[in-house]
C-alpha cells in the first residue's frame, strides 16, 4: 500500500472507495493511513469512475491494518493538490512543522506574517476596534494554528463584546496548544460561570487549584463564588 493506491470493497450500500493520501508508521507497530473517502456507488469502481465520483470524506485516517483484508488495489493515481487538501488541513493542525515541510513553506516567513497581524490586532484592541481586531487576529491563527497568544487575545476581546461562546471556544482551543495556559484554564471557568453553566465552571476552577498552585487564591476566589451563585440560584 502506498501514497494513490486506489482501493475498493463491497459494502451493504453497494462499492466503497478510498485513495491513500500518506502511511505514517506507528510506534507501537501500527500504522495510519490517511485517505480520500468517495461516496458508496452501486457498480464496482474503477480508477477512470472514481474520477467522477463525489468525496464523502476529503481526510480520514484510518488503521493501516483493517484495510489489508476486504479491500482490493484497482490502481494508483497522483495525488492532486484538490485532493490533498484535507490532508494538507489536518497536518496544519496537528503537526505544524511536518506541515510547513509537506507544502514547501518557509516558517519563519509565516511567523513573521502572523506577527504583523497580532500586531496590529493588538493596536486596534487599544484603539477600541474590537471587530477589526478579531479580523487581524484570526488571520494570525490561520497562518500559525500555535499562535496561542493570538488565540488568547481574540478570546478576550470576545469577551469584551459580550460574544462569550466564541471566547469559551477560543480558550478550549488555546488549551490544546498550550496545557498549561493558566490564563486561557483561569477565564474558560469565567466563562462557563457566565453562561449559567456553574457546576462545570467549579470543576474548572477546583482542578486550578492544584493545577496551577501559584495562582491557588485565584482560583479558590471564584470557586467560592460560583459555589454561592449555585446556593443563590
Amino acid at each position: 500500500m502506498e501514497p494513490g493506491d486506489l482501493i475498493v470493497q463491497r459494502s451493504k450500500d453497494g462499492w466503497a472507495a478510498l485513495k491513500i493520501l500518506a502511511i505514517d508508521p506507528g510506534s507501537d507497530g501500527t500504522a495510519t493511513a490517511h485517505c480520500l473517502m468517495y461516496e458508496s456507488v452501486p457498480s464496482k469502481p474503477t480508477v477512470e469512475s472514481l474520477q467522477q465520483t463525489p468525496v464523502l470524506a476529503w481526510h480520514a485516517p484510518i488503521n493501516a491494518g483493517s484495510l489489508s483484508q476486504g479491500w482490493e488495489r484497482i490502481g494508483n493515481g497522483p495525488l492532486s493538490d484538490d485532493e490533498l487538501v484535507g490532508f494538507v488541513a489536518y497536518l496544519k493542525l496537528t503537526n505544524f512543522p511536518r506541515y510547513v515541510i509537506f507544502t514547501g513553506q518557509d516558517s519563519k516567513e509565516i511567523v513573521r506574517k502572523a506577527n504583523q497581524h497580532y500586531k496590529r490586532a493588538y493596536a486596534l484592541g487599544d484603539q477600541g476596534k474590537r471587530t477589526e481586531a478579531i479580523a487581524e487576529y484570526s488571520q494570525a491563527i490561520e497562518l500559525f494554528p500555535l499562535f496561542y497568544e493570538a488565540i488568547d487575545n481574540r478570546a478576550f476581546t470576545y469577551m469584551e463584546l459580550g460574544k462569550i461562546r466564541e471566547a469559551l471556544r477560543d480558550f478550549e482551543q488555546s488549551l490544546q496548544v498550550n496545557p498549561n495556559g493558566v490564563a486561557a484554564f483561569f477565564s474558560k471557568g469565567e466563562c462557563l460561570m457566565k453562561l449559567g453553566d456553574f457546576k462545570v465552571a467549579e470543576a474548572v476552577f477546583q482542578e486550578g487549584q492544584s493545577r496551577f498552585p501559584e495562582q491557588r487564591a485565584m482560583f479558590t476566589k471564584f470557586l467560592e463564588r460560583v459555589r454561592a451563585m449555585q446556593i443563590s440560584g
